[in-house]
């Protein structure tokens, strides 16, 4: 049962992220409520997996790639509501995270 939840949860993350990438590049238009939503639950989301993951993990490269997250996220946010607008940072976390869920999947044999 823990399988499948992990399994879940990184393939819903992958989901998330690609598709606001995709309406980043606009190939898919979202309104901004949906957009703020979507972006709530990808990050709520990538704050569950990384801290799970530090907890339970196994691996100690996948614990520092979600120590990197955590920081990232967390400086990343502070920043985003100072400056209102996207940074570095949050990107870093959204590109360790995605890192994270495909080397997570390829690793269980998705």
């Amino acid at each position: 049962m823990n399988k499948f939840i992990n399994r879940f949860l990184n393939i819903l993350l992958i989901v998330f992220i690609t598709l606001l990438f995709l309406n980043q590049l606009y190939v898919i238009e979202f309104s901004t409520d949906l957009k703020k939503i979507f972006i709530f639950l990808t990050f709520i989301m990538i704050l569950f997996v990384a801290t799970k993951e530090i907890l339970t993990g196994k691996s100690n490269f996948l614990k520092f790639i979600n120590i990197v997250t955590l920081c990232s996220i967390i400086i990343g946010g502070v920043l985003s509501v100072l400056n209102n607008q996207l940074n570095i940072f949050i990107y870093i976390c959204i590109l360790f995270s995605l890192f994270q869920c495909l080397f997570e999947l390829i690793q269980n044999k998705a």
